[in-house]
């Protein structure tokens, strides 16, 4: 059957949801929950031969949007043809970082292949959950050629990674959806750089070690029970076009993973932050996206750990939640003078549209700076009510909710309490050197985290931002042989400490809850 789709015409299969048809058709939806129906987020404007509204669709929707055609793509199905539009918002992605001095060494594969065909060229990708960013490079120079950057294609099936890893579960073919899904954008990527897709010669991938599965087409389902033992550990070539990208001469090697939740994009995030690099000093790197990698370098070893923080700092479980998209509302300071006592930045400088990760932190900080939010997280009786809960409200119709501020409490306490589980590897009472990463970590206001408790207060004092240093590292093992053999030794010195036994980071955990007023 036919159907319009953002001006564009796409053949559907009568009976698919919305959600479905996007996916197969190639274009992302903000679906955090994977299509089960319960975050209300995947809303479009659609009209035609569609299923009935149910009860459960109308709970997500206020009699505005209904009057106005909006429906949740999860819920209603294509009975006929129809026209469906969304939104056409950007992402802000976090593409740059600093690089530490390295020797440019490509290998002598490489400097061979290049001889022959007269250049050879490479791609370093950052498969983050939410986003992807692709870079293209003279492998033999050095040069930056071109640079792309996009929502994770897979977003749609849900907005971490054990939403994905239950939608390959639930779903007869699941993971081939997810591979799919991801080799295709990445392929959408290279034909965008308009490059001469012969002469690319390696394609090097980071990601958690549930991107980095889907990307080389093995199964996540493994990664949904205990031991939670991936099928690889990568640090390895594939041949790319036995996976299914579209480069004839190219190998794609994977940045070696520590554990099932300790990827490729933890390890590489170690290059640019100096591991490794024999000068003595402790150093730690929190990775804070829809996951959140820990790490710290001792002189005894390294050792890593991973949360499950992420959803709140990307938006996905807040009401007015949202990424990084036009209008999201990114800084927040405290100002009388303006409508509620919030003088807002939002990405674009557009109207507001919902609230991102850093404008989050920030307004619980001034919520709890001004005394609307109690250290047990409980928002003030006097505040307005919203959905039967007292609220903050930020500005017209956006809200800051009761089970929102729960949500940063339990995303807020697990990166602190896994850091306080690194630290006690320590001997000594030092602070490390402190690196926070990743484009959540990068855009946050370090005071309003140390307010809210996001980090141990010492970790906060002379932390630096070091954006996107995932993909900084993977561009140093793309274009130097020795980096990419140092990634591969650091990954061995890894130490990955399990904090669902730990007794320390049980204790933590609820002591952080706690907000320090």
């Amino acid at each position: 059957m036919n159907a319009v789709i953002n001006g564009k015409k796409i053949t559907f299969e009568k009976g698919q949801t919305l959600l479905e048809i996007l996916g197969n058709s190639g274009i992302t939806l903000d679906a955090p929950c994977g299509g089960r129906g319960v975050c209300g987020k995947c809303k479009v404007a659609a009209r035609g031969v569609l299923s009935a509204m149910s009860a459960k669709e109308r709970e997500h929707l206020t009699e505005n949007e209904i009057k106005n055609g909006v429906r949740l793509a999860c819920y209603c199905r294509a009975d006929g043809e129809f026209e469906l539009t969304t939104s056409d918002s950007f992402y802000e992605i976090q593409t740059s970082a600093e690089h530490t001095e390295f020797d440019l060494c490509p290998d002598e594969e490489t400097v061979n292949f290049a001889k022959k065909a007269g250049s050879a060229l490479g791609i370093a990708v950052d498969i983050g959950t939410t986003t992807v960013v692709a870079v293209l490079y003279d492998l033999i120079s050095g040069k930056k050629l071109f640079e792309t950057s996009a929502i994770n294609a897979q977003k749609t099936f849900g907005a971490d990674v054990m939403s994905r890893i239950g939608f390959a579960l639930d779903n007869e073919n699941g993971d081939e959806t997810l591979q799919n899904a991801i080799i295709g954008q990445i392929n959408g990527m290279i034909r965008l750089s308009g490059s001469d897709r012969s002469k690319i010669f390696r394609i090097f991938i980071c990601g958690n070690t549930t991107m980095q599965l889907t990307a080389s087409r093995l199964s996540i389902k493994s990664l949904g029970a205990v031991p939670f033992e991936p099928l690889s550990y990568f640090g390895c070539f594939f041949d790319a076009v036995k996976l299914g990208y579209e480069a004839e001469n190219a190998k794609v090697y994977f940045m070696p993973c520590c554990g099932g939740f300790f990827g490729g994009d933890a390890v590489a995030c170690m290059l640019p932050c100096g591991y490794g690099n024999g000068d003595g000093r402790t150093k730690f790197i929190a990775d804070i996206g829809t996951n959140g990698e820990l790490s710290l370098e001792t002189k005894d070893g390294i050792y890593g750990c991973s949360t499950a923080a992420g959803p709140a700092f990307e938006g996905a479980c807040i009401r007015f939640g949202t990424g990084s998209v036009e209008g999201a509302i990114n800084g927040v300071k405290a100002n009388d003078e303006m409508p509620n006592g919030f003088e807002l930045r939002t990405i674009g400088g557009k109207a507001p549209a919902g609230i991102c990760g850093s404008g989050l932190i920030d307004i619980v900080n001034i919520c709890l700076e001004k005394g609307l939010i109690d250290e047990s997280g409980h928002i003030d009786d006097d505040c307005p009510e919203f959905e039967g809960d007292s609220a903050v409200e930020i500005t017209d119709g956006i809200y800051l909710t009761q089970k929102d501020v729960r949500e940063i409490q339990l995303a807020k306490s697990a990166i602190c309490a896994g850091t306080i589980v690194l630290n006690g590897m320590l001997k000594s009472k030092e602070t490390p050197e402190v690196s926070i990463a990743g484009g959540f970590g990068t855009a946050i206001n370090l005071e309003s985290a140390k307010g809210i408790g996001l980090l141990p207060e010492n970790y906060c004092n002379g932390a630096k931002a070091v954006g996107n240093a995932a993909l900084a590292g993977t561009t140093m093992a793309l274009l130097s042989e020795k980096c990419r053999k140092k990634a591969e030794k650091l990954a061995k010195k890894v130490t990955i400490l399990d904090l669902s036994t730990d007794p320390v980071f049980q204790d933590e955990y609820i002591e952080n809850m706690i907000f320090d007023i």
